[in-house]
Protein backbone atom coordinates (compact mmCIF):
# COMPACT_ATOMS: atom_id res chain seq x y z
CA UNK A 1 0.00 0.00 0.00
CA UNK A 2 1.43 3.92 -0.93
CA UNK A 3 2.38 5.69 2.00
CA UNK A 4 0.83 8.80 2.04
CA UNK A 5 4.30 10.13 1.24
CA UNK A 6 3.88 8.02 -1.89
CA UNK A 7 0.98 9.62 -2.80
CA UNK A 8 1.90 13.25 -1.97
CA UNK A 9 4.86 13.39 -3.72
CA UNK A 10 3.24 11.74 -7.16
CA UNK A 11 0.86 14.20 -7.27
CA UNK A 12 3.87 16.88 -6.55
CA UNK A 13 5.90 15.05 -9.62
CA UNK A 14 2.65 15.04 -11.95
CA UNK A 15 2.51 19.36 -10.86
CA UNK A 16 6.42 19.51 -11.73
CA UNK A 17 6.08 17.50 -15.05
CA UNK A 18 3.07 19.63 -16.35
CA UNK A 19 5.13 23.10 -15.52
CA UNK A 20 8.49 21.39 -17.15
CA UNK A 21 7.40 19.57 -20.05
CA UNK A 22 3.46 20.65 -20.02
CA UNK A 23 2.45 17.19 -19.66
CA UNK A 24 2.57 14.60 -17.22
CA UNK A 25 4.59 11.86 -17.57
CA UNK A 26 3.48 8.91 -15.55
CA UNK A 27 4.70 6.98 -12.30
CA UNK A 28 7.38 9.17 -10.05
CA UNK A 29 8.90 5.35 -8.87
CA UNK A 30 9.43 4.88 -12.85
CA UNK A 31 11.97 7.44 -13.13
CA UNK A 32 13.31 7.04 -9.15
CA UNK A 33 16.82 5.78 -10.60
CA UNK A 34 17.40 8.65 -12.95
CA UNK A 35 15.97 11.06 -10.84
CA UNK A 36 18.68 10.31 -8.25
CA UNK A 37 21.76 10.12 -10.41
CA UNK A 38 23.10 13.65 -8.91
CA UNK A 39 22.75 12.16 -5.35
CA UNK A 40 26.46 12.26 -3.44
CA UNK A 41 27.00 9.06 -2.00
CA UNK A 42 24.92 8.59 1.14
CA UNK A 43 24.94 5.51 3.41
CA UNK A 44 21.98 3.35 4.93
CA UNK A 45 22.78 1.65 8.31
CA UNK A 46 21.64 -0.62 10.43
CA UNK A 47 19.81 0.47 13.26
CA UNK A 48 21.59 -1.42 16.47
CA UNK A 49 18.91 -1.08 18.65
CA UNK A 50 15.57 -1.72 16.15
CA UNK A 51 17.63 -3.40 13.39
CA UNK A 52 15.81 -1.33 10.65
CA UNK A 53 17.76 0.52 7.40
CA UNK A 54 17.95 4.10 8.37
CA UNK A 55 19.48 7.34 6.04
CA UNK A 56 22.74 8.85 6.64
CA UNK A 57 23.45 12.00 5.20
CA UNK A 58 27.54 11.32 4.85
CA UNK A 59 28.89 8.59 4.39
CA UNK A 60 32.08 8.95 5.94
CA UNK A 61 31.25 7.53 9.20
CA UNK A 62 33.82 3.87 10.10
CA UNK A 63 32.11 0.64 9.03
CA UNK A 64 31.78 -0.70 12.80
CA UNK A 65 30.62 2.64 14.09
CA UNK A 66 27.09 2.07 15.52
CA UNK A 67 23.53 3.89 14.61
CA UNK A 68 20.65 4.91 15.82
CA UNK A 69 17.90 6.97 14.27
CA UNK A 70 17.33 10.04 15.62
CA UNK A 71 13.88 9.23 17.00
CA UNK A 72 15.18 6.11 18.88
CA UNK A 73 18.39 7.64 20.92
CA UNK A 74 18.26 8.70 24.48
CA UNK A 75 19.09 12.62 24.53
CA UNK A 76 21.97 13.09 27.48
CA UNK A 77 22.02 9.90 28.66
CA UNK A 78 25.15 9.82 30.88
CA UNK A 79 27.66 7.35 30.33
CA UNK A 80 29.60 7.84 33.81
CA UNK A 81 33.16 7.80 32.83
CA UNK A 82 35.85 8.08 35.72
CA UNK A 83 38.36 10.30 36.00
CA UNK A 84 41.08 7.75 35.12
CA UNK A 85 39.69 7.24 31.34
CA UNK A 86 39.56 11.20 31.19
CA UNK A 87 43.50 11.14 31.49
CA UNK A 88 44.31 11.12 28.19
CA UNK A 89 42.84 10.70 24.15
CA UNK A 90 43.72 7.39 24.24
CA UNK A 91 41.64 7.06 27.42
CA UNK A 92 38.65 8.58 26.63
CA UNK A 93 38.33 6.99 23.15
CA UNK A 94 38.24 3.73 24.61
CA UNK A 95 35.86 4.30 27.11
CA UNK A 96 33.21 6.41 25.17
CA UNK A 97 33.43 3.91 21.77
CA UNK A 98 31.84 1.01 23.93
CA UNK A 99 28.93 3.46 24.96
CA UNK A 100 28.49 5.92 22.46
CA UNK A 101 26.08 5.72 19.28
CA UNK A 102 25.29 7.79 15.72
CA UNK A 103 22.46 9.29 15.00
CA UNK A 104 20.96 8.97 11.54
CA UNK A 105 17.33 9.05 10.19
CA UNK A 106 16.95 12.69 11.62
CA UNK A 107 13.96 15.21 11.56
CA UNK A 108 13.98 18.02 13.01
CA UNK A 109 12.36 21.24 13.94
CA UNK A 110 8.62 20.90 12.13
CA UNK A 111 9.17 18.21 10.02
CA UNK A 112 6.22 15.45 8.85
CA UNK A 113 6.08 12.69 6.19
CA UNK A 114 9.76 11.88 5.84
CA UNK A 115 11.44 8.77 4.16
CA UNK A 116 14.76 7.43 3.91
CA UNK A 117 15.99 10.67 4.61
CA UNK A 118 18.53 12.27 6.90
CA UNK A 119 18.99 15.38 8.91
CA UNK A 120 15.09 17.23 7.51
CA UNK A 121 14.27 20.69 9.33
CA UNK A 122 11.72 22.13 9.65
CA UNK A 123 10.50 20.50 6.25
CA UNK A 124 7.58 18.18 4.84
CA UNK A 125 6.84 15.81 2.23
CA UNK A 126 10.28 14.58 1.58
CA UNK A 127 12.24 11.10 0.18
CA UNK A 128 15.83 9.77 0.11
CA UNK A 129 17.13 13.01 0.53
CA UNK A 130 19.79 14.82 3.13
CA UNK A 131 20.28 18.39 4.47
CA UNK A 132 16.42 19.60 3.83
CA UNK A 133 15.98 22.78 5.73
CA UNK A 134 12.49 24.43 5.08
CA UNK A 135 11.04 23.06 2.23
CA UNK A 136 8.90 21.21 0.99
CA UNK A 137 7.83 18.38 -2.13
CA UNK A 138 11.75 16.98 -1.89
CA UNK A 139 12.86 13.53 -4.10
CA UNK A 140 16.39 12.45 -4.32
CA UNK A 141 18.35 15.88 -3.58
CA UNK A 142 20.75 17.67 -1.04
CA UNK A 143 21.57 20.53 0.45
CA UNK A 144 18.09 22.07 -0.45
CA UNK A 145 16.89 25.26 1.66
CA UNK A 146 15.55 28.54 2.00
CA UNK A 147 11.08 27.96 1.13
CA UNK A 148 12.37 25.78 -1.63
CA UNK A 149 9.41 23.06 -2.75
CA UNK A 150 8.83 20.78 -5.86
CA UNK A 151 12.28 19.88 -6.13
CA UNK A 152 13.51 16.43 -8.09
CA UNK A 153 16.98 15.21 -8.32
CA UNK A 154 18.62 18.58 -6.97
CA UNK A 155 21.16 19.47 -4.58
CA UNK A 156 23.10 22.66 -3.30
CA UNK A 157 20.32 25.07 -3.48
CA UNK A 158 18.44 27.84 -1.98
CA UNK A 159 14.70 29.64 -2.68
CA UNK A 160 13.88 26.94 -5.78
CA UNK A 161 10.69 26.42 -7.38
CA UNK A 162 10.36 22.97 -9.74
CA UNK A 163 13.07 22.23 -11.01
CA UNK A 164 14.53 18.66 -12.30
CA UNK A 165 18.35 18.00 -12.48
CA UNK A 166 19.12 21.58 -11.35
CA UNK A 167 22.99 21.52 -9.12
CA UNK A 168 24.22 25.29 -7.86
CA UNK A 169 21.20 27.70 -7.57
CA UNK A 170 19.28 30.07 -5.83
CA UNK A 171 16.45 31.55 -7.20
CA UNK A 172 16.02 29.52 -9.92
CA UNK A 173 12.14 28.57 -11.16
CA UNK A 174 10.62 25.99 -13.50
CA UNK A 175 13.83 24.61 -14.91
CA UNK A 176 15.61 21.14 -16.09
CA UNK A 177 19.13 19.67 -16.12
CA UNK A 178 20.42 22.86 -15.60
CA UNK A 179 23.74 23.71 -13.01
CA UNK A 180 25.72 27.04 -11.75
CA UNK A 181 22.66 29.24 -12.41
CA UNK A 182 20.90 31.55 -10.43
CA UNK A 183 18.18 34.48 -10.47
CA UNK A 184 16.40 32.73 -13.66
CA UNK A 185 13.45 30.62 -14.37
CA UNK A 186 12.36 28.41 -17.46
CA UNK A 187 15.95 27.35 -18.33
CA UNK A 188 16.70 23.90 -20.17
CA UNK A 189 19.74 22.13 -20.59
CA UNK A 190 21.98 25.07 -19.62
CA UNK A 191 24.97 25.88 -17.56
CA UNK A 192 26.52 29.41 -16.04
CA UNK A 193 23.35 31.31 -16.64
CA UNK A 194 22.60 34.17 -14.02
CA UNK A 195 19.91 36.51 -14.25
CA UNK A 196 18.53 34.97 -17.55
CA UNK A 197 14.91 34.25 -18.42
CA UNK A 198 13.82 31.07 -21.28
CA UNK A 199 17.19 29.80 -22.18
CA UNK A 200 17.40 26.40 -24.03
CA UNK A 201 21.06 24.95 -24.34
CA UNK A 202 22.79 28.09 -23.31
CA UNK A 203 26.52 28.53 -21.75
CA UNK A 204 27.91 31.49 -19.81
CA UNK A 205 25.04 33.69 -19.65
CA UNK A 206 24.43 37.11 -17.91
CA UNK A 207 20.72 38.95 -18.29
CA UNK A 208 19.73 37.69 -21.43
CA UNK A 209 16.18 36.06 -22.54
CA UNK A 210 14.66 33.90 -25.14
CA UNK A 211 18.46 32.25 -26.18
CA UNK A 212 18.67 28.64 -27.67
CA UNK A 213 22.39 27.27 -28.45
CA UNK A 214 23.45 31.23 -27.08
CA UNK A 215 21.73 32.43 -29.80
CA UNK A 216 19.21 35.39 -29.31
CA UNK A 217 15.94 35.01 -30.87
CA UNK A 218 12.58 36.51 -31.32
CA UNK A 219 10.29 35.86 -28.27
CA UNK A 220 7.44 34.35 -30.85
CA UNK A 221 10.21 32.43 -32.64
CA UNK A 222 11.90 30.96 -29.65
CA UNK A 223 8.45 29.94 -27.61
CA UNK A 224 7.49 27.98 -30.80
CA UNK A 225 11.02 25.94 -30.62
CA UNK A 226 10.53 25.56 -26.96
CA UNK A 227 7.25 24.04 -27.32
CA UNK A 228 8.31 21.71 -29.83
CA UNK A 229 11.24 20.88 -28.26
CA UNK A 230 9.43 20.31 -24.45
CA UNK A 231 7.04 17.91 -26.27
CA UNK A 232 10.35 15.92 -27.55
CA UNK A 233 11.68 15.75 -24.14
CA UNK A 234 8.41 14.28 -22.50
CA UNK A 235 8.40 12.03 -25.19
CA UNK A 236 11.24 10.65 -25.07
CA UNK A 237 10.93 10.22 -21.09
CA UNK A 238 7.97 8.90 -21.12
CA UNK A 239 9.02 5.88 -23.81
CA UNK A 240 12.90 5.71 -21.59
CA UNK A 241 12.28 6.73 -18.24
CA UNK A 242 15.95 8.68 -18.89
CA UNK A 243 17.37 11.41 -20.73
CA UNK A 244 21.46 11.88 -21.21
CA UNK A 245 22.61 14.92 -19.14
CA UNK A 246 24.16 18.06 -20.57
CA UNK A 247 27.50 16.63 -19.64
CA UNK A 248 26.88 13.56 -21.71
CA UNK A 249 25.38 15.72 -24.71
CA UNK A 250 28.81 17.36 -24.47
CA UNK A 251 30.77 14.76 -24.38
CA UNK A 252 29.78 13.29 -27.16
CA UNK A 253 30.23 16.38 -29.41
CA UNK A 254 34.12 17.29 -30.82
CA UNK A 255 35.67 20.25 -29.36
CA UNK A 256 36.20 23.12 -31.43
CA UNK A 257 38.07 26.16 -30.01
CA UNK A 258 36.15 29.33 -31.12
CA UNK A 259 38.56 32.35 -31.76
CA UNK A 260 37.76 34.84 -28.83
CA UNK A 261 38.70 37.55 -26.88
CA UNK A 262 39.68 36.91 -23.30
CA UNK A 263 39.82 39.44 -20.72
CA UNK A 264 41.57 37.71 -17.69
CA UNK A 265 41.07 39.50 -14.56
CA UNK A 266 44.50 38.21 -12.69
CA UNK A 267 43.49 39.25 -9.14
CA UNK A 268 47.05 39.33 -6.95
CA UNK A 269 47.06 35.96 -4.10
CA UNK A 270 48.63 36.84 -0.57
CA UNK A 271 49.15 33.62 1.36
CA UNK A 272 50.11 36.17 4.20
CA UNK A 273 46.70 36.90 4.27
CA UNK A 274 45.42 33.03 4.20
CA UNK A 275 48.45 31.99 7.21
CA UNK A 276 47.50 34.51 9.48
CA UNK A 277 43.83 33.30 9.66
CA UNK A 278 44.97 29.69 9.81
CA UNK A 279 47.18 30.72 12.89
CA UNK A 280 44.23 32.49 14.32
CA UNK A 281 41.64 29.87 14.12
CA UNK A 282 44.71 26.95 15.38
CA UNK A 283 45.86 28.99 18.00
CA UNK A 284 42.25 30.07 19.56
CA UNK A 285 41.38 26.29 19.67
CA UNK A 286 44.52 24.60 20.33
CA UNK A 287 46.37 27.61 22.30
CA UNK A 288 49.59 26.92 20.26
CA UNK A 289 51.19 28.07 16.82
CA UNK A 290 50.72 26.46 13.61
CA UNK A 291 52.95 25.30 10.93
CA UNK A 292 51.85 26.68 7.79
CA UNK A 293 48.68 25.62 6.32
CA UNK A 294 49.95 23.36 3.24
CA UNK A 295 51.73 21.11 5.93
CA UNK A 296 47.87 20.24 7.48
CA UNK A 297 45.97 19.75 4.29
CA UNK A 298 45.89 16.37 4.10
CA UNK A 299 44.83 16.38 7.93
CA UNK A 300 42.05 18.83 7.11
CA UNK A 301 40.74 18.09 3.47
CA UNK A 302 39.72 14.56 4.70
CA UNK A 303 36.13 14.45 4.60
CA UNK A 304 35.75 17.89 2.40
CA UNK A 305 34.76 18.50 -1.19
CA UNK A 306 38.30 18.73 -2.29
CA UNK A 307 39.99 20.68 -5.48
CA UNK A 308 41.99 19.33 -8.12
CA UNK A 309 43.94 21.32 -10.39
CA UNK A 310 43.00 21.44 -14.55
CA UNK A 311 44.38 23.25 -17.09
CA UNK A 312 42.27 24.77 -19.82
CA UNK A 313 42.13 24.23 -23.87
CA UNK A 314 43.10 27.93 -23.50
CA UNK A 315 46.41 27.31 -21.28
CA UNK A 316 44.89 28.63 -18.01
CA UNK A 317 44.51 26.82 -14.72
CA UNK A 318 41.22 25.96 -12.73
CA UNK A 319 39.84 23.44 -9.91
CA UNK A 320 37.10 21.13 -10.33
CA UNK A 321 36.12 19.89 -6.89
CA UNK A 322 36.34 15.97 -6.94
CA UNK A 323 33.76 13.17 -6.55
CA UNK A 324 30.75 16.33 -6.52
CA UNK A 325 27.96 15.69 -9.09
CA UNK A 326 27.44 16.75 -11.85
CA UNK A 327 30.78 19.15 -11.75
CA UNK A 328 33.15 15.88 -11.17
CA UNK A 329 31.02 14.97 -14.48
CA UNK A 330 32.31 17.74 -17.10
CA UNK A 331 34.36 16.30 -19.83
CA UNK A 332 37.90 17.74 -19.22
CA UNK A 333 38.44 18.87 -22.52
CA UNK A 334 35.67 21.50 -22.32
CA UNK A 335 36.76 22.64 -18.42
CA UNK A 336 37.35 26.44 -18.98
CA UNK A 337 37.78 29.41 -16.38
CA UNK A 338 35.17 32.46 -15.74
CA UNK A 339 36.96 34.69 -18.03
CA UNK A 340 36.69 32.34 -20.39
CA UNK A 341 33.75 30.87 -20.21
CA UNK A 342 31.66 34.70 -20.72
CA UNK A 343 34.00 35.28 -23.55
CA UNK A 344 32.83 32.07 -24.92
CA UNK A 345 29.22 32.96 -24.48
CA UNK A 346 29.43 35.61 -26.99
CA UNK A 347 29.70 32.47 -29.51
CA UNK A 348 26.42 31.63 -30.84
CA UNK A 349 24.91 28.46 -32.65
CA UNK A 350 23.17 30.43 -35.73
CA UNK A 351 19.40 31.20 -35.82
CA UNK A 352 19.13 28.12 -38.50
CA UNK A 353 21.07 25.55 -36.03
CA UNK A 354 18.82 26.25 -33.38
CA UNK A 355 15.42 25.80 -34.86
CA UNK A 356 15.12 21.77 -33.97
CA UNK A 357 16.84 19.62 -31.62
CA UNK A 358 19.07 17.84 -34.21
CA UNK A 359 20.62 21.22 -35.62
CA UNK A 360 21.41 22.41 -31.91
CA UNK A 361 23.23 18.63 -31.51
CA UNK A 362 25.17 18.64 -34.43
CA UNK A 363 26.31 22.39 -33.52
CA UNK A 364 26.30 22.51 -29.46
CA UNK A 365 30.53 21.68 -29.54
CA UNK A 366 30.90 25.40 -29.81
CA UNK A 367 29.14 26.59 -27.43
CA UNK A 368 29.16 23.57 -24.55
CA UNK A 369 32.29 24.49 -22.07
CA UNK A 370 31.81 24.15 -18.66
CA UNK A 371 33.24 26.14 -15.61
CA UNK A 372 33.81 24.70 -12.01
CA UNK A 373 34.03 29.11 -11.20
CA UNK A 374 31.56 31.49 -9.76
CA UNK A 375 32.94 34.65 -8.65
CA UNK A 376 30.18 36.75 -7.66
CA UNK A 377 30.12 39.37 -5.53
CA UNK A 378 32.56 41.40 -3.91
CA UNK A 379 35.43 38.38 -3.36
CA UNK A 380 39.25 39.07 -2.77
CA UNK A 381 42.42 36.78 -2.51
CA UNK A 382 40.91 34.00 -3.49
CA UNK A 383 43.98 31.08 -4.09
CA UNK A 384 42.62 27.86 -5.52
CA UNK A 385 39.25 28.48 -4.25
CA UNK A 386 37.25 28.16 -7.73
CA UNK A 387 33.32 29.03 -6.28
CA UNK A 388 32.28 31.58 -4.26
CA UNK A 389 29.94 34.31 -3.39
CA UNK A 390 31.16 37.43 -1.36
CA UNK A 391 34.17 35.81 0.38
CA UNK A 392 37.87 36.96 1.29
CA UNK A 393 40.54 35.01 2.01
CA UNK A 394 40.12 31.64 0.93
CA UNK A 395 41.64 28.96 0.12
CA UNK A 396 41.51 25.71 -1.30
CA UNK A 397 37.53 24.63 -0.95
CA UNK A 398 34.54 25.03 -2.63
CA UNK A 399 31.21 27.04 -2.89
CA UNK A 400 31.98 29.84 0.16
CA UNK A 401 29.16 32.23 0.71
CA UNK A 402 29.71 35.44 2.94
CA UNK A 403 32.98 33.92 4.29
CA UNK A 404 36.29 34.92 5.75
CA UNK A 405 39.60 33.40 6.16
CA UNK A 406 38.32 29.63 5.16
CA UNK A 407 40.81 26.46 4.05
CA UNK A 408 40.05 23.53 2.75
CA UNK A 409 36.22 23.83 3.16
CA UNK A 410 33.03 23.00 1.30
CA UNK A 411 29.93 24.47 1.36
CA UNK A 412 30.70 26.58 4.07
CA UNK A 413 28.14 30.15 4.39
CA UNK A 414 28.12 33.40 6.31
CA UNK A 415 31.32 31.66 8.52
CA UNK A 416 34.54 33.21 9.51
CA UNK A 417 37.78 31.31 10.58
CA UNK A 418 36.91 27.80 9.28
CA UNK A 419 39.31 25.48 8.33
CA UNK A 420 38.21 21.73 7.42
CA UNK A 421 35.20 22.10 7.26
CA UNK A 422 32.07 20.86 5.50
CA UNK A 423 28.69 22.12 5.10
CA UNK A 424 28.93 24.76 7.95
CA UNK A 425 26.87 27.67 8.37
CA UNK A 426 26.78 30.99 10.84
CA UNK A 427 30.05 29.74 12.47
CA UNK A 428 33.27 31.39 13.96
CA UNK A 429 36.81 29.67 15.00
CA UNK A 430 36.00 26.17 13.60
CA UNK A 431 38.34 23.38 12.65
CA UNK A 432 37.02 20.43 11.16
CA UNK A 433 33.22 20.31 11.62
CA UNK A 434 30.53 18.90 9.27
CA UNK A 435 26.88 19.30 8.86
CA UNK A 436 26.69 22.20 12.17
CA UNK A 437 25.48 25.29 12.26
CA UNK A 438 25.89 28.28 14.72
CA UNK A 439 29.27 26.91 16.15
CA UNK A 440 31.88 29.16 17.92
CA UNK A 441 35.17 27.74 18.68
CA UNK A 442 34.66 24.18 18.07
CA UNK A 443 37.07 21.59 16.62
CA UNK A 444 35.49 17.92 15.46
CA UNK A 445 31.96 18.09 15.31
CA UNK A 446 29.25 16.66 13.47
CA UNK A 447 25.91 17.25 13.02
CA UNK A 448 25.40 19.99 16.12
CA UNK A 449 24.39 23.18 16.37
CA UNK A 450 24.75 26.32 18.75
CA UNK A 451 28.19 24.71 20.01
CA UNK A 452 30.95 26.76 21.82
CA UNK A 453 33.99 26.36 23.01
CA UNK A 454 33.63 22.38 22.51
CA UNK A 455 35.86 19.62 20.67
CA UNK A 456 34.60 16.04 19.23
CA UNK A 457 30.83 16.07 19.91
CA UNK A 458 27.68 14.57 17.47
CA UNK A 459 24.62 15.61 17.48
CA UNK A 460 24.47 17.78 20.04
CA UNK A 461 22.84 21.67 20.60
CA UNK A 462 23.67 23.89 23.10
CA UNK A 463 26.78 22.78 24.27
CA UNK A 464 29.53 25.05 25.70
CA UNK A 465 32.51 23.69 27.28
CA UNK A 466 31.88 20.05 26.23
CA UNK A 467 34.32 17.56 24.62
CA UNK A 468 33.64 13.75 23.23
CA UNK A 469 29.75 14.05 23.61
CA UNK A 470 27.08 11.86 21.82
CA UNK A 471 23.73 13.44 21.77
CA UNK A 472 23.57 16.11 24.30
CA UNK A 473 21.42 19.25 24.53
CA UNK A 474 22.12 22.19 26.79
CA UNK A 475 25.15 21.16 28.94
CA UNK A 476 28.34 22.56 29.90
CA UNK A 477 31.44 20.89 31.59
CA UNK A 478 31.29 17.53 30.26
CA UNK A 479 33.43 15.21 28.94
CA UNK A 480 32.41 11.71 27.37
CA UNK A 481 28.75 12.38 29.01
CA UNK A 482 30.23 12.81 32.20
CA UNK A 483 29.34 16.07 33.95
CA UNK A 484 32.30 17.66 36.25
CA UNK A 485 32.65 20.36 38.15
CA UNK A 486 33.90 23.74 36.54
CA UNK A 487 37.73 23.29 37.51
CA UNK A 488 37.86 19.66 36.72
CA UNK A 489 36.62 20.23 33.49
CA UNK A 490 39.26 22.91 32.69
CA UNK A 491 42.06 20.80 33.97
CA UNK A 492 40.93 18.05 32.07
CA UNK A 493 40.38 20.05 29.04
CA UNK A 494 43.64 21.50 29.23
CA UNK A 495 45.73 18.38 29.28
CA UNK A 496 43.09 16.77 26.39
CA UNK A 497 43.56 20.11 24.18
CA UNK A 498 47.34 20.20 24.60
CA UNK A 499 47.60 16.24 23.58
CA UNK A 500 45.49 17.06 20.14
CA UNK A 501 47.94 20.05 19.76
CA UNK A 502 50.87 17.85 20.30
CA UNK A 503 50.34 14.97 18.06
CA UNK A 504 49.69 17.96 15.65
CA UNK A 505 52.70 18.98 15.86
CA UNK A 506 54.16 15.66 15.76
CA UNK A 507 52.57 14.04 12.46
CA UNK A 508 49.99 16.96 11.16
CA UNK A 509 47.30 14.69 11.21
CA UNK A 510 45.14 13.11 14.29
CA UNK A 511 44.87 9.01 13.79
CA UNK A 512 40.86 9.62 15.25
CA UNK A 513 37.95 11.95 14.23
CA UNK A 514 34.65 12.24 14.97
CA UNK A 515 33.35 10.00 12.05
CA UNK A 516 35.54 7.02 13.89
CA UNK A 517 35.83 7.31 17.59
CA UNK A 518 32.82 4.40 18.48
CA UNK A 519 34.08 1.97 16.10
CA UNK A 520 37.60 2.36 18.25
CA UNK A 521 36.59 0.23 20.65
CA UNK A 522 35.41 -2.45 18.92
Amino acid sequence: MASELDATMQKAWDSACKVLFGEQLGSLGDYSGWIGTYMPKKAVRKSHLSNRNIAVAMDEYAKAARFAAGGEIAQNREYALSINQMKDIESVVQAISEKCEYAADRRLGNSGAVENSDIVLDSHFVGNSANIEESQYVESSYMVRKGSKYIFGCGALGQGEFLLHVVDSFNQKRSFECSVVGESADCYFSHNCLGCRELMFCFGQRNKSYCIGNTQLEKEKYLAIKRKMLAEFAQQLKKEKWMPSLSQIAAQAPVSLPKVKIHRSAAPENMDAIEKGWAAAYSVLLKRKPAGIKEYEKWLSTHTVEVEGVTTPFGARTYVPKGLPVFSDFPKARVVTMDEALALGDVGIGEGKAASLAGILKEIGKVAFFTPELREGNNRNLISFPHAFHVTNAYKGFDGVYGEHMGNCSFALNSKYVYGCHRVLESRFSIKCFNSLYLNRCLELDSCSRCSDSYFCHNSEGLSECMFSFNMKGKRHNIGNTQLEKEKYMELKGALVGQIAGGLEKKRELGYDIFGISAKGN
